[in-house]
């Protein structure tokens, strides 16, 4: 009888042991002691003097060494009409890049009424364009459907590849593409997913100073402030003396002098800036984003922006883009996007005012400052709060 107790309970400890293994390894216990060190061996294809490279490249050298990942799917509709000059020759200064899936319409129309009117502003040229891919499965009627959505509006940038989640680093480089081909004067360019809400007043501020912002927007509010209690005394005492008052039109003289001093980036800076992560690999097999030894044997990821919403200026586009074409394909584009840039040189600027989640609206004044916030996946929301926003000045 003992013996048969002792079997039983062996067969039972050993059954354990073997299901804890099996969740161990399940969930990456054992895989985290066989990550290498990041700060220590990160080195990612291909090695060698890329820069160098990538500047033969961009002066239209024979490069010492041929790219070795060029996304070349071919345009299905290119747009490339998009960002020709008029006769006064003045670039875009702002172009949204809008990352859509093929069959989100609804969205599309409502960035058009919204964020993504490119007649919001009278003396800035913004354009706005929405990269897709193709359907997994021919869909002839589907494909009509983009191709009469593109002859309304003529900003559809579509490629020939399929349209998916762990696509998203082939549609974001196909925007790269796209810019540097047929939009390669633009001095900034925003890349954002299609359920966002964006900012473009506040993305134009923020480029004049995006390493004082919002803070310098306050101090110039105090120096308006203080300007129009001057210039109320000086009215005051020009009524005194009978004299026109000249309030409004110094105000207006003057507040342009004070927006004309806030900083003006370089032609040549390289801002790549968003909402910055430093984050680990997910190691566990029940998720979405895990991610093997084989496919990337390293503790730590790049710093990275998340893709969701992202801003460059002109050289971090184009400086990224050729680099990419010596980095080997990452399937998830933030962190395609963190070693292209580690690679690059380029340091990602964080801010807190664009947000990876969904910022809590509690009436105009809460957006005052945002960039970005992700969760705006309901058209009709995204038109009713981006309207009340500008309304108030802030949109």
């Amino acid at each position: 009888m003992l013996p048969r107790i002792c079997i039983k309970f062996k067969l039972k400890y050993i059954v354990s042991l073997a299901i804890t293994v099996l969740l161990l390894e399940y969930f990456g216990a054992f895989t985290h002691v066989f990550e290498e060190d990041f700060d220590r061996t990160f080195k990612y294809p291909m090695e060698g003097d890329v820069l160098s490279y990538v500047y033969q490249l961009r002066h239209g050298q024979q490069p010492a060494v041929e790219p070795i990942n060029v996304y070349n799917y071919s345009f299905i509709n290119d747009c490339q009409h998009k960002c020709k000059e008029d006769e006064r020759m003045i670039a875009p200064r702002l172009v949204f890049i809008i990352k859509s899936a093929i069959e989100h319409f609804d969205r599309r129309v409502a960035i058009r009424k919204s964020w993504g009117w490119e007649k919001r502003f009278s003396d800035v040229k913004i354009r706005t364009v929405f990269v897709l891919g193709r359907p997994a499965v021919p869909n002839r009627r589907l494909q009509s459907l983009i191709d009469l959505e593109y002859a309304n509006y003529r900003d559809i940038v579509q490629a020939d590849f399929v349209d998916a989640y762990f696509n998203n680093t082939i549609k974001t480089m196909m925007g790269f593409r796209w810019a540097v081909s047929y939009c390669p004067r633009a001095k900034f360019y925003m890349f954002a997913d299609d359920d966002f809400y964006i900012s473009s007043k506040n993305l134009l501020k923020y480029v004049r100073n995006p390493v004082n912002y919002p803070e310098y927007l306050e101090e110039t509010d105090e120096a308006l402030r203080k300007l129009a209690r001057r210039l109320s005394q000086t009215t005051d005492n020009a009524n005194s003396s009978g004299l026109e008052p000249i309030r409004s039109n110094l105000t207006k003289r003057s507040k342009r002098q004070i927006l004309n001093m806030e900083m003006e980036l370089p032609n040549d800076v390289k801002l790549f800036s968003g909402f910055v992560f430093r984050s680990a690999p997910h190691r566990h097999r029940s998720s979405k984003w895990y991610v093997s030894l084989e496919e990337y044997p390293w503790h730590m990821w790049p710093t990275y922006v998340t893709a969701g919403a992202f801003l460059l200026s002109h050289e971090a586009l184009f400086e990224m883009y050729y680099v990419s074409m010596y980095t080997k394909h990452f399937r998830f584009d933030d962190i395609y996007m963190g070693i292209v840039a580690l690679k690059a040189g380029i340091e990602p600027l964080h801010s807190e005012e664009f947000y990876f989640h969904k910022a809590a609206y509690l009436g105009p004044q809460s957006y005052k400052y945002v960039l970005a916030t992700h969760g705006y996946d309901n058209p009709d929301e995204l038109i009713k709060i981006w309207n009340e926003i500008r309304a108030a000045g802030y949109a």
